[in-house]
């Protein structure tokens, strides 16, 4: 089987489904995927994706849904695109595009989330809609605009591009778009958009409203009537108005009529189709005015006898139903109200068409009220209308009434159903005319019709006793008197009648019915028709009322005496009383009788054919009358019958003509067809005079202003319209219309005949209108006068051009009006007249009048002519293109600088008024009216100008106007430098400046290559040549870098800079042919720039576009940055020698021109810098030879070159800098430009070793940049991180030396450490700036300024600014030190050189607080300046940054840090790190794993100052050198060599120490550095023995002097290292050493070692007198009655038994001279204390303390430069008078010691973390014995806790700081303990896992003194109840094996779970300091003892010995 191509209509798909195969043949798809289709075999297709064309594969055939499509075969490339309409695939385009932001809006919790998600649901449901096909054509057209509208709005709220449509809503195509046009739609969508947005932004879009036609339909559908009434009724429905101000109500419209019966629909199945009625023609006014409501109002009248009867069910007589009479009564029953106001406004303002309706709107309902005995259907409306909730309350109908639509249209029924033919209802519907005429009345529209509302009467009684009942019959009848039938109508729906019948009320003598029907009849028939209306009373009984006969009438004349008809008013008719013995029916004598009264009149009472007129009597009707014939206006009538007469009476006629102009403009636009013809007639008929000629005409004049008022009757244009192509026949007309135009036009300065001419101006068009239509009537009769017709026409044009001239002020009204309408006739006339004759009057025109006469309106006038046909012909255009061209020249430069000058003086005055405040602005507001109004006027020109060019160059555009050559070389060579001069001047803030852009750009897009060629070569010079191009190319460049249209009109940008890119070929062009020899610089530098602006401009980035965008960019435009780039290259290639120009200065834009993410570009244009390179290195070694004549330059061969391009180095080091921090450039660039740069250099023999060096440098100069710009722009990336890649580029600038760069990356560091709080480091980082001044007045050069401090110039000024600000850094840094290093440099400055004694005693003011802050006790004793430790880290792995990879780097923790904490911090800045457990080299597959790999670890600094290592330096300044100015680190990795001894791990414990050596000293400006070197060295078993040992010794001495310098800092410390190592359980260390090393087997075995044995021998002996020195310091610590005292006791009896066995097997061993001289001093101090009496012991407790600590003082003032005790000290120290001078005092010391009371024992609780074993159980719960003795229990049988203070406190000296150089070497020798726990000799293999969970805890400083004694007074957590219980060691085995299990036993107080938690790390281990901090020496027991000075009492019974432990020592 063979793969074969699909057929084309098969080539489009969409996925049904997701697909996605592991096959690399496969294709993955996602559900609504677009496919092309190229291939198919079997069930499997082979294609792409639409939106990845790169990727092809396969995908089944049964995944995809193939659609009917278009394939395009013309282009390269095959295209498909799905066979859809295009509103359709913009839809698809938009919801795949939304979707993609849809998302992005989610995760970033936008607030327009919600509504682009409902948007999208909406256009997904109108796509479907569409899709369906089931749309008709109109509501398809709304739809489109509401989906138009709703995508317009979307893209606006998402930042999208704005889509620009057609009046139609379709997307416009640039391509046949002109430039004016599509601008003009961007800035009409663009204010719509934004319009909508400022009004809120609505949930649901409706389309743009319409222009509002003058009229309304309302369409009213009864859904359901719900009406029960007793007999048959009749309901009418009409709309009503009801007027606030008049307090009454009328019909608006004729009513519905239907029949309703008890059954209701029961007897009409069929009605409820058929209750729909179209009520027309409904006025705007009426609707909108704000004293109306519009109601719906019914009428239900029962029809039947007066009073109804209840139907009994039982009698089958009374169910069989009679058929109504004709005669049967009409009664009220009751009224249908509703107001519907809101419902109609609203639907006005929604603006409905019938495409728009909702079928499924909700029902309105309109209640029934029932009329009551007295009430009236009027009386119930009108208090319905007044007291609406009284009457809704009072009804007792319930939901009875009639549910209804109510839809309101625009548009009257003709015009609906011309626009809506589909539509049955709009022609089977009644329709119900409005009660009044239409606004429009179109020629041969006729309506007659007289609307007779029954008001009201009044009747006397008669011979009857009650009331009548009256009832009413109206009847038609003619002067003859016939009966009219057929001509009364109720209302639609319901058939004409012969006669009406009113509403019969009961007994009511004053009935008021409001009863409206229409009488309409033929025009002759009304002029002779009347009116009959009798009354006659209905009796209650149905018998006699058969029998009634009238007892009045009345009636009315239709017309009037004057021939005109009734007015629309109230009329009191006279009523006759019936004699009915005399009256007869068929007698019309009352016709001779008066039929209204007459005012001033008597009425005559004589009875004439059996009528007689009462007076009591009375009878009210209302007229209405609706006749487009019949007229009410009686000077309008009798004009109209003079007309038709055919009179010629002058006189006469004037009278009629004065008399129309008082005929109402509503009237007159009435009878307008009747009104036009009569004039019309008079004028060809009369032939006596021109006066009457002239009233004529201005009567004529006077009806077509009256109808074309714009303000009042815009409507009846059309209408004038019509009349003239349809009705209007005067054929002869035109000659006089002409002939008296032309004289009133020659007559124009006469003031009589100016009101006159103005409006005949103002009327001209439909004046030409006559006249042209009556000369083509004729010409159709006769054909004949062409001629003469064209020559009496052009004198009446060369008439009105000739007015022109005239100067005077009273014709400028005329003039102008003359050119306001002149253009008006242009259409008519050149259809009879010749175009050219026109044009050149035209022209005439405009030229005769003065240059700056209403300037305003010839722009206009000419703007006209341009949208005029007159335009559009070649040769009327080449007329008036060259006239049109000079006006606006001169209008433009005129404009133009007075426009400027008045707005440079308005910007000047808005600076001085910022600079000087508002006063000056008040003082100069009003300044300059007349300048002001200038201004305004010329901007006026000014705008009208651009638009006037605008329209010229939208129709030149056109095709359909003929060639357009000539017209746009015409312009180009008149206007194009004009426009250019006023963009280029206009400022952004320019408002016309979008508008001359546009016409500029449209002009240039107009010309071709021949063009351009013509315009550039028409310069008669090189210097205009020169000038004009540096203007065009300023101005293009100024429109690529700030552009002057919105970012969002994405269709105007890309226009332009497709018009940007023919413009710039063709300067290259010009600029490569003429601009050489001579060379102009100016312009080729000016080209290059905006050149590079224009490919770097950010509308042009197509990778930042979506891939739809993209593509389309691509299809039409292409990369315009490729084309733009070779020109570019083209034209630097053809520069010759002028290159060297351009060099350094053009590097940067080229730069940033090549970084630009295009290959082909990139390729194109990266070789120019290896040509800079050349030009540079062969450039003269002197820069002036370059200046040379030519013959010089001949001469090369003398001449030197340069050799190197160092202006080209550092140009573009520089560039790239700030390039690639500004988002520039990639990796992809680096290696590209490495590659090619390379490779050239690589190929010129002479530059190949600089040119390569430079490569090398700017690669690696960009991989740094690269990873600075991605670690600064990662977010998730430390402050540390982006410090390390700062040091890292200003590394680099410091070996490359440029300074610049490299202080403009200090002040960035420095910045960085700001905002971290790192003082010690900004202060190190800005004192990398100040090491490059000097101490000297030169002034500085602007490399190595400083941006804090600018206005600093000279060396000296601006390192002492910077110095301060260093010290100011340091000192909040607690670096007073390094503070002071600086303030010394200072002091010679400021005492040597400038002399500046005040600023100098400031500074050593400051110098002193420095020293008084490093010296202050508190640093010690609330760790003020905590010493940081620091860590090693190590990053293995490629993913880790480049500086990163595969390295090492010591860090410097913060004060309080902890390992713990500085691996979370480490890790939680890699999250996807892994840690290393263990301390071994990774192998080489971990460091090239794509992985992160981290290592840490604890380091130990050495300290490099060894003069402050002397026991003389306070431990204050110590501290500081010990972690500070370090580089050397080291760490140690135990390991096990051989096979472990599982009896003893130290003879086979071997440790591997390493050294690492720093790049800089810490702190510096990183707190890390890379290591750059490291050793290790591995130490024996032996060797490591010695080392521990020699630093536990080195750490009780350095403790004890810490001690000897400052007695009063906290015990704890003290106490916690004796503790560890004098405790005899400790002695097990000893035994393992001995049994490893110090046996006679190993001495045998390792002769070699014999010299280390020694010395671990001498170690051993050599720490006996530094405990015995140690124990004596803390002797004197101890408090008389201290619960410490037990403790010591303990350590005494350790101490004697170690020292006893050390000495016995190892000697004795000196003590150090300072430590012994001290002892001494004491010693003698306390035995002179002893002498005194126990009085004088006693009262001098409170004063010894003082007093100690002055002796301690004063000692340690007096001690003198000792000797510091090292690892070595030799025996000769040893001393047996020292010895034995000791042994006396602690020999009295331990007696009295031992002699304590166990009650005075007792320690206070000690916290602990138990985080900081990794064990499980902890320590303290332990119930075996402690140091061999049990724990005790009190004889009140309470449980005492099971740990002491005393046993936590061993624990703390073990466990607080596991990673530390050994601290205790003393162990029993029956006691063995694990070798994990042994001092600081920890397990064969450290995990680092270990060294995180159990860190070094600070201790917890106490700030306050308050807080101290808060802390002192607090009690104790346990008590020993026994005496001087000892307690096991903390190195021994069973204090780490007790079970958790013992402390089931709960202590006095409470469980161990009531103990407090541990405190933070950072101060958890301070509550033992606080309390021993406190203790005095006042309180001190003194060792020589005095015995008295303690109680009589006997010590208490020591506890029982536990069995398991040895006490013969003891």
């Amino acid at each position: 089987m063979k793969w074969t191509s699909t057929r084309d209509r098969e080539r489009y798909g969409v996925a049904i489904y997701n697909f996605c195969s592991e096959n690399e043949w496969c294709l993955k798809l996602n559900v609504g995927d677009t496919v092309h289709i190229l291939e198919e075999l079997e069930g499997w297709y082979f294609g792409y994706a639409l939106h990845n064309k790169a990727l092809r594969g396969v995908f089944p055939k049964s995944y995809i849904k193939v659609r009917d499509c278009i394939v395009d075969k013309t282009s390269a490339v095959e295209t498909v695109t799905a066979r859809l309409p295009p509103i359709v695939q913009e839809v698809t385009a938009v919801l795949r595009e939304w979707g993609l932001l849809l998302r992005e809006l989610y995760l970033e919790r936008s607030p327009h989330f919600q509504l682009v998600k409902d948007m999208m649901v909406e256009l997904i449901a109108w796509r479907k809609k569409i899709l369906s096909g089931q749309l008709p054509g109109d509501e398809l057209k709304q739809l489109k605009q509401r989906i138009t509208k709703k995508i317009d709005l979307g893209n606006s709220l998402l930042g999208l591009d704005l889509v620009v449509r057609d009046e139609h809503g379709n997307i416009l195509n640039p391509d046949i778009t002109s430039t004016i046009s599509l601008y003009r739609h961007h800035h009409d969508a663009a204010q719509v958009i934004k319009k909508i947005q400022a009004e809120g932004t609505p949930t649901t879009y409706t389309t743009v409203k319409r222009k509002t036609k003058l009229s309304w339909t309302a369409i009213v559908n009864i859904v359901n009537v719900v009406i029960k009434v007793p007999e048959q009724s009749e309901i009418s429905l009409g709309l009503y108005v009801w007027d606030g101000r008049e307090s009454r109500e009328r019909p608006l419209t004729e009513p519905l009529i239907f029949t309703w019966t008890p059954d209701g629909y029961n007897e009409q199945l069929g009605l409820l189709n058929d209750l729909r009625c179209i009520f027309n023609d409904l006025n705007t006014m009426s609707l909108e005015k704000e004293s109306h409501s519009i109601y719906l109002i019914g009428y239900v009248v029962r029809e039947g006898s007066m009073v109804t009867k209840e139907v009994d069910p039982r009698r089958t007589s009374m169910l069989n139903k009679k058929p109504l009479s004709n005669d049967a009564l009409r009664r009220p029953y009751g009224v249908l109200v509703l107001e519907i106001t809101q419902l109609v406004r609203g639907q006005m303002a929604s603006d409905l068409t019938l495409g728009s309706i909702d079928q499924e709107d909700r029902d309105t309902f309109a209640p029934l009220f029932l009329c009551g005995e007295k009430d009236t259907p009027d009386s119930l409306v009108r208090k319905m209308m007044v007291n609406r909730n009284d009457v809704v309350r009072e009804n007792k109908m319930g939901m009875q009434g009639i549910h209804f639509s109510f839809t309101l249209l625009n548009g009257d029924i003709k015009q609906l159903r011309e626009e809506n033919p589909h539509y049955v209802s709009l022609h089977e519907v009644p329709v119900a005319s409005r009660l009044g005429l239409s606004e429009v009345i179109m020629p041969g529209d006729v309506r007659n019709d007289l609307y007779i509302t029954l008001v009201s009467g009044e009747f006397s009684r008669g011979p009857k006793t009650s009331d009548r009942n009256v009832e009413v019959t109206v009847r038609v009848y003619t002067d003859k008197g016939q009966l009219i039938p057929g001509v009364i109508s109720q209302g639609v729906g319901k058939e004409c009648l012969n006669e009406y019948r009113s509403v019969t009320y009961h007994h009511e003598a004053k009935p008021k019915w409001m009863e409206t029907f229409k009488v309409a009849l033929p025009i002759e028939e009304f002029k002779r028709a009347h009116i009959k209306f009798t009354m006659k009373h209905r009796s209650t009984n149905d018998s006699k009322t058969k029998h009634e006969k009238p007892f009045a009438m009345a009636y009315m004349q239709l017309m009037q005496s004057n021939g005109t008809t009734l007015q629309n008013t109230d009329h009191d008719l006279i009523v006759y009383k019936i004699d009915s013995k005399k009256w007869s029916e068929d007698d019309f004598g009352y016709l001779k009788l008066r039929w209204r009264a007459v005012p001033g009149e008597e009425l005559d009472k004589t009875a004439q054919h059996g009528l007689s007129p009462s007076s009591k009597d009375s009878f009210t009707i209302n007229t209405v009358f609706c006749s487009t014939k019949l007229t009410q206006n009686a000077e309008l009538q009798g004009l109209l019958e003079w007309g038709w007469s055919g009179s010629t009476d002058t006189e006469a006629l004037h009278i009629k003509l004065e008399g129309l102009r008082g005929v109402s403009s509503k009237e007159l636009v009435i009878f307008l067809q009747d009104t036009l013809d009569v004039l019309l007639e008079i004028l060809m008929n009369n032939s006596t005079d021109d006066e009457s000629d002239n009233k004529v005409f201005e009567a004529l004049v006077y009806v077509i202003s009256v109808v074309t008022d714009m303000s009042k009757h815009e409507a009846f244009q059309p209408v004038l319209d019509s009349y003239i192509q349809q009705n209007f026949h005067a054929t002869l007309a035109y000659n006089k219309l002409i002939h008296v135009l032309r004289f009133y036009v020659e007559q124009g300065n006469v003031p009589e005949r100016q009101s006159t001419l103005k409006k005949a101006m103002k009327c001209l068009q439909y004046i030409f209108k006559f006249i042209i239509r009556s000369r083509q009537l004729f010409v159709e009769l006769y054909e004949r006068g062409q001629e003469e017709f064209e020559k009496i026409l052009k004198q009446l044009l060369e008439s009105m051009a000739q007015m022109m001239l005239d100067t005077s002020d009273s014709t400028l009204t005329v003039q102008a009006q003359c050119l306001r309408y002149i253009t008006t006739t242009i259409p008519d006339v050149i259809t009879t007249f010749d175009p050219v004759t026109l044009s050149e009057i035209l022209i005439k025109m405009l030229n005769n009048l003065p240059k700056h006469r209403i300037a305003k309106q010839k722009l206009m006038t000419v703007g006209e002519i341009i949208h005029s046909q007159l335009f559009k012909i070649p040769e009327c255009r080449e007329l008036l293109l060259p006239a049109f061209i000079d006006h606006l020249r001169k209008l433009l430069v005129s404009s133009e600088e007075v426009t400027e000058i008045v707005l440079r003086k308005e910007r000047t005055q808005n600076k001085l008024s910022k600079l000087l405040g508002t006063q000056f602005k008040e003082d100069n507001a009003g300044a300059g009216p007349e300048d002001k109004k200038n201004v305004d006027k010329k901007m006026e020109e000014l705008e009208l100008c651009v638009n006037i060019l605008g329209d010229i160059l939208d129709v030149l555009f056109s095709s359909t106007i003929g060639p357009t050559h000539k017209d746009v070389s015409l312009l180009s060579k008149e206007i194009l430098r004009d426009i250019l001069n006023i963009v280029y001047k206009m400022t952004r803030e320019d408002p016309l400046l979008c508008q001359f852009v546009s016409v500029l750009i449209s002009l240039l897009r107009l010309m071709t290559d021949k063009h351009f060629v013509s315009f550039l070569n028409g310069f008669t010079s090189l210097l205009l040549l020169n000038d004009f191009l540096f203007e065009l190319l300023m101005v293009i460049k100024n429109l690529v870098t700030n552009n002057v249209f919105p970012a969002d009109w994405a269709e105007m940008i890309l226009l332009q800079n497709s018009v940007i890119v023919k413009v710039l070929r063709q300067c290259a062009r010009i600029i490569s042919e003429k601009m050489r020899d001579p060379f102009d610089e100016v312009v080729w530098n000016s080209f290059f720039h905006c050149a590079i602006a224009f490919i770097t401009q950010p509308s042009l980035q197509l990778e930042n576009f979506s891939p739809s965008k993209k593509m389309k960019i691509l299809s039409r435009y292409r990369d315009m940055r490729r084309e733009t780039a070779n020109e570019i290259k083209s034209l630097w290639f053809s520069l010759g020698q002028h290159k060297i120009r351009f060099v350094p200065s053009m590097v940067g834009p080229f730069l940033k021109m090549t970084m630009l993410p295009e290959v082909e570009l990139r390729r194109a244009t990266i070789p120019i810098f290896f040509d800079m390179m050349q030009c540079e290195f062969y450039s003269p070694k002197c820069r002036g030879q370059s200046q040379l004549s030519e013959a010089a330059r001949k001469d090369r061969k003398e001449q030197k070159i340069k050799g190197r391009f160092d202006e080209f180095e550092n140009e573009i080091l520089e560039k790239l800098d700030h390039l690639i921090e500004g988002g520039q450039g990639d990796e992809h660039f680096r290696d590209i430009f490495q590659n090619i740069m390379s490779s050239l250099c690589e190929d010129h023999k002479t530059m190949r070793e600089p040119g390569m060096k430079l490569v090398r440098t700017v690669s690696r100069l960009m991989e740094r940049l690269f990873q600075y710009r991605t670690i600064l722009n990662t977010p998730d990336n430390s402050a540390e991180s982006r410090m390390s890649c700062t040091v890292n580029l200003l590394d680099f600038y410091s070996e490359i030396n440029r300074k610049e760069l490299y202080l403009r990356y200090v002040y960035k560091l420095a910045e960085l450490h700001l905002m971290c709080d790192n003082f010690t480091e900004a202060a190190y980082t800005l004192k990398l700036h100040a090491e490059l001044l000097k101490w000297s007045q030169d002034p500085i050069y602007h490399a190595i300024t400083s941006p804090r401090h600018p206005s600093l110039g000279r060396h000296e000024d601006l390192k002492e600014a910077l110095y301060h600000d260093i010290i100011s850094y340091f000192d909040q840094g607690k670096m007073w030190e390094a503070a002071l290093n600086l303030c010394k440099e200072l002091v010679v400055h400021y005492e040597e050189k400038t002399l500046d004694y005040i600023k100098l005693a400031e500074l050593l003011n400051q110098m002193a607080s420095f020293y008084n802050k490093i010296m202050n006790p508190q640093n010690l004793r609330q760790n003020i300046r905590p010493e940081p430790e620091y860590f090693r880290v190590a990053y293995y792995g490629r993913g880790f940054p480049g500086f990163l990879q595969n390295k090492v780097f010591v860090y410097r923790g913060h004060g309080y840090e902890r390992l713990s904490d500085f691996t979370t911090r480490i890790m939680d800045q890699f999250p996807n790190a892994e840690m290393m457990k263990k301390l071994t080299p990774p192998s080489n597959e971990v460091k090239d794993s794509p992985q992160q790999f981290i290592q840490i670890n604890k380091v130990h600094c050495q300290m490099m100052e060894t003069r402050f290592s002397s026991p003389n330096v306070a431990e204050q300044i110590q501290r500081y050198y010990r972690a500070n100015r370090v580089k050397t680190f080291t760490y140690s990795r135990p390991f096990h060599r051989g096979q472990k001894d599982p009896t003893n791990e130290f003879a086979t414990l071997c440790v591997e120490k390493t050294v690492l050596h720093t790049s800089y000293e810490l702190p510096g400006i990183l707190r890390c550095y890379p290591v750059v070197s490291q050793e290790s060295v591995e130490l024996s078993p032996l060797e490591n023995a010695i080392e521990t040992m020699t630093g536990a010794n080195k750490d009780v001495y350095d403790l004890t002097r810490s001690f000897i310098n400052n007695p009063s800092q906290p015990l704890d410390p003290l106490t916690r290292k004796l503790s560890g190592m004098v405790d005899a359980a400790v002695m097990g260390g000893v035994a393992n050493y001995e049994k490893a090393f110090l046996c006679d087997e190993y001495e045998d075995n390792h002769p070699e070692d014999a010299p280390l044995l020694h010395r671990l021998k001498e170690l051993i002996s050599e720490q006996i007198p530094l405990l015995e020195a140690a124990l004596h310091i803390h002797a004197n610590k101890v408090v008389k009655q201290s619960q410490i005292q037990g403790l010591h006791e303990h350590l005494i009896m350790s101490f004697n038994r170690m020292k006893t066995h050390v000495q016995d097997k190892y000697g004795t061993a000196g003590m150090p001279h300072d430590l012994q001289d001290h002892i001494t001093r004491i010693s003698r101090f306390q035995t002179q204390v002893s002498l005194n009496n126990e009085h004088s012991i006693r009262n001098s407790h409170h004063s010894t303390s003082s007093h100690d600590v002055s002796v301690s003082s004063e000692f340690e003032d007096q001690q003198k430069s000792k000797e510091n005790f090292g690892p070595s000290s030799p025996s000769s120290h040893r001393s047996d008078g020292f010895r034995n001078s000791l042994s006396r005092s602690l020999h009295a010391h331990s007696e009295l010691i031992l002699g304590l009371s166990g009650s005075q024992l007792s320690l206070p609780r000690l916290s602990m973390n138990p985080s900081r074993s990794s064990h499980s159980s902890s320590p303290w719960q332990s119930k075996k014995s402690i140091g061999g003795f049990k724990s005790p229990t009190p004889s009140s049988g309470k449980p005492v806790k099971k740990e002491s203070s005393f046993s936590r406190l061993l624990r703390r000296e073990s466990f607080s700081n596991p990673n530390k150089e050994t601290n205790t070497q003393w162990f029993m020798d029956n006691v063995s303990r694990p070798d994990s726990l042994l001092l600081n000799n920890p397990a064969p293999i450290i995990e680092l896992s270990e060294q995180v969970t159990t860190p070094v805890t600070p201790e917890r400083p106490l700030r306050t003194e308050v807080e101290r004694e808060k802390r002192a007074s607090r009690p104790t957590s346990s008590n020993l109840s026994t005496a001087s219980t000892p307690c096991a060691s903390t190195g021994s085995r069973e204090s780490l094996s007790w079970p958790s299990s013992t402390m089931s036993t709960t202590t006095p107080t409470g469980s161990l779970d009531d103990v407090r938690p541990p405190l933070p790390a950072k101060t958890r281990d301070k509550d033992t300091d606080s309390l021993i901090s406190n203790l005095t020496l006042n309180t001190c027991m003194p060792l020589g003892g005095v015995l008295s000075d303690y109680p009589a009492e006997p010590p208490e019974k020591p506890p029982l010995p536990d069995r398991n432990h040895n006490h013969k020592e003891a």
